[in-house]
């Protein structure tokens, strides 16, 4: 068999663990020596529905045929060697060998955030994914989510009618619609962005696969925010998973006395930044990544010379008066009159005394 064809049939064909996939390349290499193997070598190595799998998995016809079966489906095999495997991924310690995707192709965008969240939200909770979902998108931020019920479904709809670019992860095969409710959803993912699983088509949506599932959103990210979550959320394991691979967290506070908001206060407690806006999420990310926020380019229309010059001297990145100063060309009270005028009509914030950042 090519190459490929033994990536696949690890990732498809033997449906072993990720952990078990991963213990066993760590000593085999490559799929191909795995597959070569005497099992009865193995089977000390596995459990014995684990080693029934394997053994019958070696079947060179039904791979091949479950491999051409793929392009029928529109569906695409990216192993991780491959330029099309995502990188952030790539990173991740647990990250899958091989991806199905179909829709469009994965395209790395400068900055990715997951947004996840409750499965059952209250209309603040739906409200508040919306709003971030669409001001994260008119960055130019590409959105990860699980095209779950709930914040995921919801999300994700924002993103497409938005046409902005959104990413969803699935805990089943890419071929199955689960919810069932969400089959518009699906198909319009389909269309027009982008859907991955690391299970192949026909597995069914198992318990434990959603928890797995999770860690594919935080490795497809820079960071995770997380909405509206209840103490006991799944979401939380998504952010969990996303400060294991060293990823920023950012949670929405909630009333203290809403049982919805209690899974996002431990993340704060625990040191996840507290998110108002998108300014809070995007601040995080202008000074390390290299990510250049978008301003209107009609802002600074209307601007009087002076507050045009003052304007084009700040960014995301907080400025004190004095550094403004220091290289403006404009007097003390030119500068003063300009960050009045500018804060007035919204286009630049002091977050502190004295330390202005551009707003949108």
């Amino acid at each position: 068999m090519e190459d490929k064809l033994y990536w696949y049939w690890l990732c498809g064909k033997v449906r072993l663990p990720i952990k078990k996939q991963k213990e066993l390349m760590d000593i085999f290499i490559h799929p191909k020596e795995l597959y070569k193997i005497n099992p009865a070598i193995l089977k000390q190595h596995m459990t014995q529905l684990e080693y029934d799998r394997f053994v019958h998995s070696r079947d060179e016809t039904a791979i091949k045929k479950g491999y051409e079966a793929l392009y029928r489906e529109n569906i695409r095999f990216i192993i991780q060697k491959e330029a099309a495997y995502p990188n952030r991924l790539r990173k991740i310690y647990d990250a899958p060998y091989g991806i199905f995707q179909k829709g469009q192709p994965y395209e790395e965008k400068e900055l990715s955030i997951a947004i996840v969240g409750s499965r059952y939200p209250t209309t603040y909770g739906f409200e508040i994914s919306k709003k971030f979902a669409k001001e994260l998108a008119q960055q130019g931020v590409q959105i990860v989510s699980g095209l779950a019920r709930g914040v995921d479904g919801t999300v994700h709809r924002e993103i497409i009618d938005k046409k902005g670019q959104a990413v969803g992860v699935l805990g089943c095969g890419i071929d199955l619609i689960y919810p069932k409710e969400n089959f518009q959803l699906f198909y319009d993912m389909y269309a027009n962005q982008t859907v991955i699983s690391e299970y192949p088509p026909g597995s069914e949506p198992l318990k434990w696969h959603f928890p797995e599932r999770n860690r594919i959103i935080s490795g497809l990210s820079d960071g995770i925010l997380v909405t509206e979550a209840r103490a006991r959320s799944g979401s939380l394991i998504t952010a969990d998973c996303g400060l294991d691979q060293n990823k920023e967290v950012f949670a929405v506070p909630g009333m203290i006395t809403d049982k919805h908001c209690q899974g996002c206060h431990g993340l704060i407690k625990q040191g996840a930044k507290l998110v108002e806006n998108v300014d809070d999420i995007l601040t995080e990310f202008s000074e390390f990544t290299g990510f250049s926020r978008k301003f209107p380019k009609h802002s600074a229309k209307s601007l009087a010379k002076a507050e045009k010059r003052v304007y084009d001297m700040l960014s995301l990145k907080p400025k004190y008066i004095d550094e403004i100063l220091s290289t403006s060309q404009d007097s003390y009270e030119e500068v003063i009159q300009a960050l009045f005028q500018l804060e007035a009509k919204g286009y630049i914030k002091q977050i502190h005394q004295n330390l202005y950042i551009k707003k949108m």
